[in-house]
């Protein structure tokens, strides 16, 4: 059968790829789940480097582990233009262990910048399994603004979104909805509304936690930590403009360090910035 790639020539090449992306992912279909962050640059001539946060299974029953890792490695946009590709990266956790990961990838949005196609958005789908559990990673990557700088002011005012317990079957899982009021300047209030397992099989039960006194703490790559008496997690913003000096996050992903405390499982977030400016 005739390829069907030629129809979907836009003109992507090796220079589409070019900049800072964020980079989100959140297993599925192995024996524990894991999830992660991070920010990948790509050169824009087939090399690229990144920095990566994952949270996966522990040594024992209901742990988990917060690993940072660095990665170096290659890419290339298909000749034909249709905007896939692949990449081949040597991934190292600062625990001493090195994983070699190759990825099938698609270019899914892409704007003009300065007369290039630059990709705006890209999904990395991992050739292989995770080692130890067995898992399918598919990995979205987002393009940073160029402009500005990622501070503590990227995030000012309310933000809102879903928190997913992943892990857990019904009656022992957990959902949530919650917002988060952040100052500009390391401080937040927040208000989440849980739905957890209630007194008996199958009753579900809403409670609602309050915090008055968090902080948060961002890099200039766009991570970041939310700290709050129950817990922290680490974020990467997903999604951002440039106003003036500053880069404004419009979303952010983040992942709890510890299990949710009455189900046990990982927990994973989007969040976005509520009102304009």
């Amino acid at each position: 059968m005739t390829s069907m790639l030629p129809t979907l020539n836009e003109g992507f090449t090796n220079a589409s790829l070019d900049g800072a992306y964020a980079v989100t992912s959140v297993s599925t279909g192995g024996h524990g789940e894991s999830a992660a962050i991070g920010v990948f640059r790509f050169s824009g001539d087939g090399r690229f480097t990144g920095a990566i946060t994952v949270n996966g299974v522990g040594q024992l029953f209901g742990e988990r582990q917060v690993m940072n890792a660095s990665l170096e490695g290659t890419y290339a946009v298909d000749d034909n233009g249709s905007g896939y590709g692949s990449t081949r990266a040597i991934v190292s956790f600062e625990q001493g262990f090195i994983r070699e990961v190759t990825t099938t990838t698609l270019i899914t949005k892409a704007e003009v910048l300065n007369g290039t196609l630059i990709a705006q958005e890209v999904a990395l789908m991992e050739d292989g399994v995770e080692p130890v559990t067995g898992a399918l990673n598919m990995v979205q990557a987002v393009r940073h603004p160029d402009k500005g700088e990622f501070s503590l002011a990227s995030f000012q005012g309310t933000y809102g979104g879903p928190g997913i317990s992943r892990g857990g079957r019904t009656p022992a899982s957990a959902i949530g909805i919650g917002a988060v009021n952040f100052d500009g300047q390391g401080n937040f209030t927040a208000v989440d509304i849980q739905n957890l397992p209630g007194t008996g099989f199958g009753a579900r039960r809403n409670a609602s936690f309050d915090t008055a006194d968090g902080r948060y703490r961002v890099n200039v790559d766009g991570t970041g930590m939310i700290i709050a008496p129950g817990g922290q997690a680490h974020l990467v913003v997903s999604r951002a403009y440039a106003d003036g000096d500053i880069k404004v996050a419009l979303e952010y992903f983040f992942i709890t360090d510890d299990p949710h405390p009455p189900t046990g499982n990982l927990v994973t977030t989007r969040v976005s910035k509520r009102l304009p400016g």
